[in-house]
């Protein structure tokens, strides 16, 4: 997982959600391919890749003082550790850079809240409030 500064988590996946979604893609663009035109299949393909690139990429990384969302290869989420004020773990099926629904509630600043699914929650969950703790303790004179 790199070193001790910045550590990379990968998503969980719920390959139970994902199968019936490929399933519905790739058999849609050949039926499409059969009724009209080869190109349909062509498409569907390169849409299952790109989805693959950007979901199944998802990683968490933490650094010593922040949270950084990727979503293949887009930073989509920037989060200080010190503004976490609360996380919880949840199955919450709302849209979030998240590919499995065992995820972490994340709430921080004022009203910001962020779904996530890391594999092995609880460590992430505890190497999040590790650093949290050591950043206000730094900060305190």
């Amino acid at each position: 997982m790199g070193n001790k500064s910045s550590l990379i988590y990968p998503t969980a996946v719920s390959w139970w959600l994902w199968i019936p979604i490929y399933t519905l893609i790739i058999g849609q663009g050949i039926f499409l391919m059969r009724e009209t035109s080869p190109w349909f299949l062509v498409f569907h393909l390169i849409l299952a890749v790109v989805i693959y690139l950007f979901v199944f990429r998802i990683q968490y990384h933490l650094t010593t003082n922040e949270l950084l969302i990727y979503m293949g290869p887009l930073l989509i989420k920037r989060i200080a550790i010190t503004s976490i004020r609360k996380m919880a773990c949840t199955n919450n099926p709302l849209s979030a850079p998240a590919a499995s629904l065992k995820r972490i509630a994340i709430h921080y600043d004022r009203f910001g809240f962020v779904l996530i699914s890391p594999k092995n929650r609880e460590d992430f969950m505890a190497e999040v409030e590790k650093r949290k703790m050591k950043l206000l303790n730094q900060s305190q004179p």
